[in-house]
C-alpha cells in the first residue's frame, strides 16, 4: 500500500513500474510516494475480521467495515458506505479524527484523508485490487459529518 502525491494539480497516476520501483520521489509524473496514514488501521480491520481483506468482495466490505469501525473499534458514531458504479461513498459522523479537520494549517487532510479515511481507501484497494483515489471530501462542520467519494481506477 502506497500513496502518490502529485506535485501538480493534475491527477495523472504513475505507471505500475514506477510504483514498483520503491522510490520516494518520482519525476514523471512529478510527485512523491508515502505510506498511508491509515495502514495500521487496515491491519486492525483484518485482525478484527480474522481475514485478509483480499478475500472480501467490495459489496461485503461495505457492509462489514462500518460494523467493525463502530462496534469493535469505536472510531465513530455513524458510518455508512455505498457503492455507485466505480465509486464508493463514505459518510462518517463524529469520527475520532474529526479534530484534524479543524486544523487550518493541516492541508494534507484534504488530499490523503484522516487515518480512518485513508484506512478505508486501503481496504477498498485491497478488496478490489484496484487503485483508489479520494475524488472528493466534504466536511460538514455543524454536524461533525465527513463525506468522502472514493474512485476506483481501472488498470
Amino acid at each position: 500500500m502506497i500513496i502518490f502525491i502529485s506535485a501538480k494539480d493534475e491527477a495523472k497516476l504513475p505507471s505500475i513500474e514506477a510504483i514498483a520501483s520503491n522510490r520516494f520521489m518520482l519525476e514523471d509524473p512529478e510527485g512523491i510516494f508515502i505510506s498511508p496514514p491509515g495502514l495500521g488501521l487496515v491491519e486492525q480491520f483484518e485482525k478484527e475480521l480474522r481475514m485478509n481483506l483480499t478475500k472480501i468482495d467490495l459489496k461485503d466490505l461495505c457492509e462489514i467495515l462500518p460494523k467493525i469501525i463502530l462496534e469493535n473499534l469505536q472510531l465513530a458514531k455513524e458510518v455508512a458506505m455505498e457503492i455507485e458504479e466505480n465509486q464508493v461513498h463514505l459518510k462518517v459522523t463524529d469520527s475520532l479524527y474529526k479534530i484534524m479537520y479543524n486544523e487550518a494549517d493541516l492541508k494534507s487532510i484534504r488530499s490523503i484523508g484522516s487515518p480512518l479515511e485513508s484506512a478505508i481507501a486501503c481496504a477498498i484497494a485491497k478488496s478490489t485490487g484496484k487503485t483508489v483515489t479520494i475524488q472528493e471530501s466534504k466536511i460538514h462542520p455543524d454536524s461533525d459529518t465527513i463525506e468522502v467519494i472514493y474512485r476506483l481506477v481501472e488498470g
